[in-house]
């Protein structure tokens, strides 16, 4: 029995030759051949009624049952995260590339998780329309793998499974917080004046102060990318290349958030990142930029401490440049010691990170494309918001001649600072 979504295709096309018959015969009668045709069409369209209805029954029953088995299995065995760890787990990317890859329709876990997704959609409002769905609890193990997992399994003569370099996505690492499985824009409503008391006389009516607020909105923008993988790797991997397109997938979405959480523009649709969020604290190298001191990096962790922001998830973080000068520079000229300290992950008693998704090519002054940035700040106040899952289209024909199926994945994203003063940046910071 074929599946409801492929029957309703086939009487969408029955209906579409019947109104074409009709519409033929406009201002007159059927011709005998005609009314025939019309007959036909309208018997296999009855018959295909009945057929979707047992069909959409068949498959409700499926889910159903999938669904209390799943159940039975949560009430067993590591509740719900455990049941959602072990889909995920299960959950066969490279299966639902290689049917939709052949045109056939997704079934068994793949077809429901993308039954699933399309639900997530649905249910906030987005237009999708790729032939593989992955809902949110699916995307959030398309970590699975190592960077060079892919070709350990294969024969050595498929090679190109080299990975390319990578940088490192750091801002989820530094205590970003994330918020996933959201339907709808999201307004989260700030305190941005404190409520102030004041010393009254003692028969003084008390002056009134009242706090006020704001708000901070997110609303989903669309993040896509694309990478490409062999036919032949495709029917020679196993395991290992599941997880190598997994990451691979996940590795073209994170690194552009990353880079957007840091640095973007706010343009739309680009999210706007910490480094061009206004009221930000400011630490200025000087007219044409300068060398980082000491004294700059206790400046930015003071920027935070004069507006009460020095709490949560403290840390630095700047670019592998930033880090090489600094550990060739001295705290003082009497120490001995290095700004940053050999063999150490800490300065000025806080975590700090490097990462080459923090711009380097930035201009001061004369300083033209040369700056570097630090940040410091309460990276917990960083939200990075996420809407469904991942739409992909799997495209095997627009390089069938080179026997490569094109993948295209679709994320819906945004990217938001809570208060402006739990970051301070350093953005003209010279290396040389």
């Amino acid at each position: 029995m074929k599946r409801s979504d492929e029957l309703r295709d086939l009487k969408a096309q029955k209906v579409t030759t019947m109104r074409s018959v009709a519409d033929g015969a406009k201002g007159r009668q059927l011709t005998a051949e005609e009314r025939t045709n019309y007959d036909n069409l309208k018997k296999e369209i009855e018959a295909l009624n009945q057929e979707i209805e047992d069909a959409a029954f068949l498959e409700n029953e499926e889910r159903h049952s999938a669904e209390t088995q799943r159940t039975a299995k949560r009430q067993t065995t590591g509740g719900e995260e455990g049941e959602m760890n072990r889909i995920a787990k299960s959950y066969s990317l490279m299966r639902a590339i290689n049917r939709a890859s052949t045109g056939k329709p997704l079934d068994g876990l793949e077809g429901e998780m993308h039954q699933q997704a399309e639900n997530e959609a649905r249910a906030i409002g987005l237009t999708t329309s790729g032939n593989v769905q992955i809902p949110g609890m699916i995307r959030r193990d398309m970590t699975a793998g190592t960077t060079t997992a892919g070709g350990h399994t294969v024969p050595t003569d498929l090679g190109a499974l080299i990975p390319i370099l990578e940088p490192k996505l750091m801002v989820e690492a530094m205590g970003a917080t994330m918020l996933t499985g959201l339907t709808g824009n999201l307004d989260i409503p700030r305190n941005d004046a404190d409520a102030a008391a004041t010393w009254e006389g003692e028969n003084d009516a008390n002056a009134e102060t009242s706090p006020t607020f704001d708000k901070i909105s997110l609303s989903p923008k669309r993040l896509g990318a694309f990478t490409d993988i062999s036919k032949q790797l495709m029917v020679q991997s196993s395991i290992s290349v599941e997880n190598f397109i997994r990451q691979r997938l996940n590795f073209a979405i994170a690194s552009a958030l990353d880079s957007a959480a840091i640095n973007g523009s706010g343009s739309a649709p680009i999210p706007r990142g910490i480094l061009n969020v206004s009221g930000i604290g400011d630490v200025v190298g000087g007219t044409d930029g300068a060398t980082p001191d000491w004294a700059d990096i206790v400046d930015l962790e003071s920027q935070l401490t004069i507006d009460n922001a020095d709490l949560g998830r403290l840390g630095y973080l700047t670019t592998p440049g930033v880090r090489g000068y600094l550990k060739k520079t001295l705290l003082d000229a009497g120490s001995g010691q290095f700004i940053w300290p050999v063999n150490s992950t800490e300065i000025n008693g806080y975590n700090i990170m490097t990462s080459t998704q923090v711009p380097s090519t930035l201009t001061k002054g004369a300083s033209s494309g040369i700056a570097h940035a630090i940040i410091f700040g309460n990276w917990a106040d960083l939200i990075i918001a996420q809407w469904g899952g991942y739409d992909l289209v799997v495209d095997p024909y627009s390089n069938s001649k080179n026997a490569i199926v094109t993948l295209v994945v679709n994320s819906w994203w945004d990217t938001a600072v809570r208060h402006p003063e739990s970051f301070a940046a350093m953005k003209d910071a010279l290396t040389s």
